[in-house]
């Protein structure tokens, strides 16, 4: 699944609990007819959108998408293959994406200056790019940046079209070590070097049409120059928006050449800010990303009550080697009227009434002396949130993210990110060089919108935090909330986000990978996969910057805000059992923070492996490890894949440290399932395929698994065999053949491994592996004798929603869920409901397995707290054999409270019917704890005979469809603003059974085929629409939207449980046609 699928309405809460990806909201100024589902106020949208929840859409486009993918010619084949030794991908561009030589170079040593030893490089193989010599000398260098201490060099150049330069994507990055060899080279180039098109438009022109594409409500906003330039941005007049507004001249590279484009860099409120590129004849949106992601003084090192770091103390703001000119400007500059929270590196002010941050810069500590040593009474938190309690807070929360937004700047820039690594900074070092822009330090407002909680920014303005990244040049914005209670959504204490260390410095961190990785610019984190890093890099570099000062040893993020143990993520990260295969393992599905934990997990199981080599030395081990990350990133490819970055770390690891780390590398990665034999399709694959193997096939063992009935005998195929904890959603590692056998090549070590089958349920083994030795196993899968496959059935059920019946609970998977209907009364206050399965066979069963994974969009607090399981032998009498119990820690049930737990019965029980009973739920409020959810029962014993049958996926069912004109006033663009019909919509009438009967005037509904909405289908779109983009949702049986979101043909989206319809939106354009497929993928 890709960014622009993902809909679902993907991750609130910014960076920190989910990035709040910022949209171009089209939002009618008069008001809409017909019915109109307003997503705040609605039931269903409560059920939907938390606060702080995971439902806020990702809007991302890049229309080069669908372009045909381009393998590279038999020529640059050839000369790739000169290149003794070199292992090259291609991009889909069909030029080379990353060459390397495992262990070796590219080069010889050279005395040459490394740009042009880097440019000679590049013409010497220049065919291999399909690229002439005339090509590469028109090669503009954006960045020369020499990673700390070891003096090699990271030279990345853009490609001119025309000579215009290239502003998103065409990078090539070239790294030279010390002795002047070239190591690696990475970027996504394009072969054609044609300029495209004309600039018609001007910058002015481009940017009035791109925000009032964006707002409709904005038809008459006018563009009016500054006169300035920033960044190399021309800079317009905020017009009524809250912040200046950027535009400037581009090519945007294309397979067939550079498109004449504009860059505009939009910014809208605190939670809303878009790099819009647009065709410079014609005004269309070419691409679209949210730039979002979600002296002295006395602070907090940690955060308030922390066993280290927990305490105030007075810290220098004074002269450091990275900041030699100190932290706080003394002269009062900008009128304000002395010494304040304000220098070279970092603006911090009290953002109490406005979205961002540069609007407010009044309100803030002043100090004559220099000193702000305000005393923290935690107003806020010891009256349990009461109003304004915060200002008290104001100038110790202000004072304390200064602090440490200059902290994080002077351990990033001994890392590598300095002026010439693109970092935040008002005045650079003269002595840098000409890259660095300057005149852009970090931008942050404490308490941010404190007291603009209108309920369009409510769900943003608390329980959250985010940073917004623009281009070198150009100031970052970070905002740090109030956290607070709120019932059956967020239940944390009532905390101050300004005090916790781990979110500060995960925003901040938002900042370095933005503008570090691949060559930085607005193509750096331009993927899925990227995006998750982004948020696991975040953790990663806050967690281990507190290991490194001592000031913790728990692997946690947010704790002051969340849980001690886990933070407001799914586990404490030393005990992640998250892997590569997982993607996607989330109560929300794919989701860059859940997802970005696989990525923390990993980073920090490379860690642990370097702490244990260097003999328990937590500094060292920081630094090392913090070395090999933050050097991978400007040597990365644009947009990486995980698998990407696990290249560009070895590549790091050998470039700094020789080969004395490779082989640890290898191993951590294998051991999260990043190992040799991994695969993704790009960094847009939400599927990707693990492997638990390393490089050197000497420490792998071969792993063959014989799967057989355990009660009716012969082998089982089609066992699903995964790596690790997770089975819903999950990639299997392999599956088991017609003759029951799977094999697969792991490192030494021991592994857990899930196996699931139809029939069979979810059952977990361990298998020791010997490095250089096979290992061979018969695994006796016993049948799970509830499942229908197994020949059980579902006799009665007292309750039970259309969309999520209680057969779900009993499918042998946890992908789907058995839901009882919402009523309006608190579950728990009701009589609990009921479900009786009748066995195929009498059995006696001695385990029981039980689950409450909540499905896609539906509520975490209506998952089952505790559910009883009884047994019978005539379906009359009742006895109680296993109450499965759950439990969460705040703030809210996360996927680790819910996941499956394995029963074994103090003995076995006579049955001949089974009982499920959910008796309590987490919510306690008619709002989201109207309802039980129970994923999966599962019982097994000892019974004879019994054969499971294989349920065959229904066959694919194609249909077509077509649209006339597009309507940029229908859908929700947002998430957050009212979902509105377009003209289409509006002509469904009565109890909606078919299609709208206008179906195709500016959308396209389509009726699903019978069981379709069970959750496990899904829908593609194929074929075209000339210059226009579309929404599609999922519609249940009453026509209300359930999920949705922009979408690009080709791409495979799940339909969500309950649907009856999807629907095609054409925003804009005219003509699309399309064939709509309805498929079950297994």
């Amino acid at each position: 699944m890709s960014l622009t699928r993902k809909i679902a309405l993907a991750g609130l809460a910014a960076a920190m609990v989910a990035t709040p990806t910022l949209s171009q909201a089209a939002q009618s100024s008069a008001a809409p007819t017909g019915k109109v589902l307003d997503l705040l106020t609605s039931d269903r949208a409560s059920m939907l959108l938390p606060l702080g929840g995971e439902l806020l859409p990702r809007l991302a486009f890049d229309s080069r998408v669908t372009d045909a993918v381009l393998a590279p010619t038999a020529a640059q084949r050839r000369a790739a293959g000169a290149l003794r030794g070199a292992k090259v991908t291609w991009n889909r561009t069909g030029t080379p994406r990353s060459i390397t030589v495992p262990g070796g170079f590219l080069s010889g040593p050279s005395s040459q200056e490394p740009v042009d030893l880097a440019r000679g490089w590049l013409a010497d193989h220049a065919a291999a790019f399909g690229l002439s010599a005339r090509d590469i000398a028109s090669l503009e260098v954006v960045r020369d940046h020499e990673l700390p201490k070891i003096h090699a060099r990271v030279v990345s150049f853009a490609q001119t079209f025309g000579g215009i330069t290239s502003g998103f994507g065409g990078i090539l990055t070239v790294v030279i070590d010390k002795q002047g060899r070239v190591v690696s080279y990475a970027g996504d180039p394009v072969r054609a070097t044609g300029l495209q098109g004309s600039f018609d438009l001007s910058a002015g022109q481009a940017l009035q049409r791109t925000i009032r594409s964006l707002s409709p409500d904005l038809k008459n906003w006018t563009a009016v120059p500054t006169g300035d330039t920033q960044g190399g941005y021309q800079v317009f007049k905020a017009g009524g928006l809250v912040s200046t507004q950027w535009v400037r001249r581009i090519a945007f590279p294309t397979a067939t050449g550079g498109r004449a484009a504009f860059a505009t860099l939009v910014v809208k409120s605190m939670d809303e800010a878009y790099a819009v590129i647009v065709d410079a004849q014609t005004g269309t949106p070419l691409l679209r990303k949210s730039l979002v992601q979600y002296s002295e003084g006395t602070v907090y090192e940690n955060y308030p009550g922390a066993k280290k770091g927990g305490k105030p103390v007075v810290k220098s703001f004074d002269a450091t080697e990275a900041s030699p000119g100190g932290w706080v400007d003394p002269t009062g500059l900008l009128g304000l009227p002395g010494p304040t929270t304000l220098g070279n590196n970092a603006n911090a002010a009290i953002a109490w009434t406005v979205p961002l941050v540069a609007a407010d810069q009044y309100n803030r500590p002043i100090s004559l002396t220099s000193e702000f040593n305000y005393e923290f009474p935690d107003s806020w938190g010891s009256s349990n949130g009461a109003t304004a309690s915060f200002m008290a807070d104001a100038n110790a929360a202000a004072t304390n993210l200064f602090y440490h937004h200059n902290r994080i700047h002077d351990t990033y820039y001994e890392f590598g990110f300095t002026e010439t690594g693109g970092n935040f900074q008002l005045i650079n070092d003269p002595s840098s060089g000409a890259l660095p822009l300057g005149g852009d330090p970090i931008m942050g407002g404490a308490q941010s919108g404190a007291l603009n909680l209108t309920a369009a920014v409510l769900p943003l303005g608390r329980n959250n935090a985010n940073m917004l990244t623009l281009p070198d040049g150009i100031p970052g914005f970070t905002n740090m909330y109030l956290w607070e209670f709120v019932d059956d959504v967020f239940e944390a204490s009532a905390r101050d986000g300004d005090f916790d260390a781990s979110i500060i410095e995960h925003e901040y961190a938002h900042g370095l990978t933005n503008r570090y990785v691949g060559g930085g610019g607005l193509g750096s984190l331009g993927s899925e996969q990227s995006g998750a890093m982004g948020e696991g890099w975040g953790d990663f570099f806050a967690m281990n910057d507190l290991f490194r000062r001592n000031l913790t040893r728990t692997a946690v993020t947010a704790p002051y805000v969340g849980d001690p143990d886990r933070g407001i993520r799914n586990w404490n990260y030393a005990k992640s059992p998250a892997t590569f295969g997982d993607y996607g393992y989330d109560l929300s599905g794919p989701q860059v923070h859940s997802d970005g934990e696989i990525w923390t997990a990993t980073l920090w199981t490379l860690r642990t492996r370097i702490l244990q080599s260097v003999g328990g030395n937590h500094r060292k081990a920081s630094d090392i490890t913090q070395h090999l990350v933050m050097d991978a990133m400007p040597i990365s490819p644009p947009s990486p894949s995980m698998l990407d970055m696990r290249d560009a770390i070895l590549t790091a690891g050998e470039l700094r440290y020789g080969k004395k780390y490779t082989d640890l590398i290898w191993g951590a990665f294998a051991e999260r399932g990043f190992g040799a034999s991994a695969s993704t399709v790009d960094g847009t694959d939400t599927d990707p395929v693990p492997g638990f193997d390393v490089k050197d096939n000497k420490q792998n063992g071969r792993v063959t698994l014989k799967v057989v009935n355990a009660s009716a005998g012969g082998p089982v195929k089609d066992v699903r065999v995964l790596g690790g904890l997770f089975e819903g959603r999950a990639t299997p590692i392999t599956t088991t053949n017609a003759k029951g056998v799977a094999t697969a090549r792991m490192a030494g070590g021991t592994y857990t491994l899930t196996l699931q089958a139809p029939g069979f349920g979810i059952q977990r083994i361990k298998v020791p592996v010997a490095k250089g030795r096979s290992v061979a196993r018969t695994i006796k899968l016993r049948p799970n004798l509830l499942s229908e496959s197994s020949g059980a059935k579902v006799v009665s059920t007292s309750s039970e929603s259309d969309a999520l019946p209680a057969t779900n609970a009993f499918d042998d998977t946890e992908a789907t869920a058995w839901r009882t209907e919402e009523v309006d009364a608190v579950y728990n206050e009701g009589k609990p409901a009921t479900t009786v399965v009748k066995l195929a066979k009498k059995a006696r069963i001695d385990t029981v397995h039980v689950s409450v994974m909540k499905p896609v969009g539906m509520p975490r607090f209506a998952a089952a707290e505790r559910v009883t399981v009884q047994t019978s032998t005539d379906g009359k009498k009742w006895r109680t054999a296993q109450v499965a119990r759950f439990s969460f820690k705040d703030p809210r049930p996360a996927v680790s409270d819910m996941m499956m737990k394995t029963y074994k019965l103090k003995k076995r029980t006579k049955a001949a019917f089974v009982r499920v009973v959910p008796n309590k739920v987490f919510g306690d409020t008619a709002a989201y704890g109207n309802t039980a959810i129970v994923a999966e029962v599962q019982a097994f014993g000892k019974a004879k005979g019994i054969k499971p049958k294989q349920p065959k996926p229904d066959k694919p069912v194609t249909t077509q469809g077509s649209v006339a004109v597009g309507n940029l006033l229908q859908g929700s663009l947002l998430g957050l603003d009212p979902y509105r019909p377009g003209a289409t919509e509006l002509t469904w009438t009565g109890s909606c059974g078919e299609v709208p009967v206008g179906n195709g005037i500016d959308a396209w509904f389509t009726k699903l085929p019978e069981g379709a909405g069970d959750g496990l289908h899904a829908v593609t779109y194929e074929g075209s629409v000339p210059i226009g983009e579309f929404l599609t949702y999922a519609y249940d049986k009453d026509c209300q939207p359930l999920t949705g979101g922009f979408a690009l043909f080709g791409e495979t989206a799940p339909i969500p449980a309950g649907a009856a319809y999807v629907g095609f939106l054409l925003l804009y354009g005219a003509g699309a046609s399309f064939d709509v497929t309805i498929s079950e993928p297994r």
